[in-house]
Parts: C-alpha cells; sequence; structure tokens
C-alpha cells in the first residue's frame, strides 16, 4: 500500500494537486499556483468559475463518488475517477455502472471505476468505515504519483458547507436540514491525512510554495 501500482502510471506523472471544498480555499489566493501544476484533482461538484484565483482553473482529473447530489458537469474533465463505497459496489455489481453512467452523464469508457478490491484497501488502511470521496481520491494518489499535495480538505469539522455553497443552501446545512458527511468518521480521516503529512507522503500546498 502507498507504493505505485506497477503499470498505473508512466514516468511523467510525478505529482499530483489534489483541491477539496473546504471553505479555508477562500483564505488563500493560490490559483497561478494551482493552473501551474503538474497535474490538478478535484472533487466531486467543486466550481472555479467566480474563484479562480483561489481554487485556479484547470481540472485534469474529477474524482467522484457518482452519489445522488452529484451535479452533471459541461465542462467535463479529461480524466474522471470514480470511488464508490465497497458495500455498494457489492450489492449493485455491473449494474452500477448504469447509475454511473446516468448520474455523470457520459459513457462507460469515459471514466475509471476504481475496483473493489482497492476501495477495500482503503478501508483497511483507514480503519474508519466508508471514506470520503476527497481521502479515498489521497490515497488513490498515493499509489500512482510520486508527490502528493493537497489544499481544502477541511474535513467538514470547523464548517459543514463547501466554499461554493450559495447563501441559501449554506443556511440550510447550518440548520441541519441538509446534512453532509452523516456516513464518514471525520475525525478519523482528518487524524489519518495529518499522520501522512508528518510522514511526509503528503503535503499541504501552503507549506510548499516559493
Amino acid at each position: 500500500m502507498f507504493g505505485k501500482r506497477p503499470g498505473s502510471g508512466t514516468a511523467s506523472e510525478n505529482s499530483i494537486l489534489l483541491v477539496a471544498n473546504g471553505r479555508s480555499v477562500l483564505e488563500h489566493e493560490f490559483g497561478a499556483h494551482i493552473d501551474n501544476f503538474e497535474t490538478v484533482g478535484r472533487i466531486n461538484n467543486y466550481e472555479t468559475t467566480g474563484f479562480e484565483r483561489f481554487v485556479g482553473s484547470r481540472t485534469d482529473i474529477w474524482f467522484n463518488g457518482a452519489n445522488q447530489n452529484l451535479r452533471r458537469r459541461d465542462d467535463i474533465p479529461a480524466q474522471i475517477v470514480v470511488l464508490i463505497p465497497e458495500d455498494i459496489l457489492k450489492r449493485k455489481g455491473e449494474h452500477i455502472h448504469g447509475r454511473i453512467q446516468k448520474r455523470l452523464g457520459v459513457d462507460r469508457d469515459r471514466y475509471k471505476l476504481v475496483s473493489r478490491s482497492e476501495i477495500l484497501e482503503y478501508e483497511s488502511v483507514l480503519n474508519a468505515g466508508r471514506p470520503t470521496t476527497g481521502t479515498s481520491a489521497i490515497l488513490w494518489s498515493l499509489e500512482r504519483f510520486e508527490r502528493v499535495v493537497i489544499h481544502g480538505f477541511d474535513f467538514f469539522i470547523d464548517t459543514v458547507a463547501h466554499y461554493h455553497d450559495r447563501p441559501v443552501t449554506r443556511w440550510l446545512i447550518e440548520r441541519g436540514i441538509i446534512r453532509k458527511a452523516g456516513k464518514h468518521d471525520m475525525r478519523q480521516e482528518k487524524a489519518f491525512v495529518e499522520r501522512l503529512i508528518l510522514d511526509g507522503r503528503v503535503l499541504r500546498l501552503g507549506d510548499h510554495l516559493p
């Protein structure tokens, strides 16, 4: 675990920046740095329009869970990686592809569904049940890139809102009418990722800018 999988990437795949949706991204105008990164990955219902100076505009890989709240995109990135919990993959089998295609609005050859065995690895290493799409994206990247940098991973602890949530959506979230991250152990995920950072396996963008 945490080594590049044989045949999983080319020599040019040295670094990836994963930009999550936490509101902390609005504290830094890192957009230009983000767009200059070798590979940029974003999570679920990310937004760039209107937030470019904070999060940049480039997206090379779209990581998503094909969940029911996922919005279809007009600007579909070149690569799509779908990360679905193991229990759902087990229950749905091959039928899962119909749901993915419907929710993403793309044909089956346009996305990569991470295998049930690999998702099981993530759940085992995390030791916290169902991981979020963001933490799964980190684990996926660690096996395919030499350098993994993250930004905007707030883990729904200080706030459950995303940087791009509309005021009405934020109001509903703050009052518990819309619930987020209820099926995840966010404190365990935060501690897990912080250990990866302490071990030098994952870097924070703000700590490594010139």
